[in-house]
């Protein structure tokens, strides 16, 4: 089954885009957030302060969780060595 197809030449192209697109006004509010969006911070205000609030948050509750950390660490090997010692008098006062 073959279909007929024109060949269409890169200026029947153009032609065709020229009459079916017409350029239109952007509207002012969209032009507005545009360039609200395009505006880079420069200079004094690089860090913002709630930028600042939120790292000292996170760095306060790591040291926290690491201190955590290290007490049960502490509490475990303090409560091994209980264990170990209790075995030991147990075994001794037996004998």
């Amino acid at each position: 089954m073959s279909v007929n197809r024109q060949k269409l030449d890169r200026k029947r192209i153009e032609q065709l885009l020229e009459d079916s697109l017409v350029p239109v006004e952007p509207n002012t509010t969209f032009v507005s957030d545009l360039r609200a969006r395009l505006v880079t911070v420069r200079g004094g205000q690089v860090l913002s302060p709630w930028m600042l609030v939120l790292v000292l948050a996170s760095v306060v509750i790591f040291v926290l969780s690491a201190l955590g950390f290290i007490l049960r660490v502490v509490l475990a090997l303090l409560g091994l060595v209980g264990l170990m010692e209790r075995r030991r008098r147990g075994s001794g006062a037996s004998a």
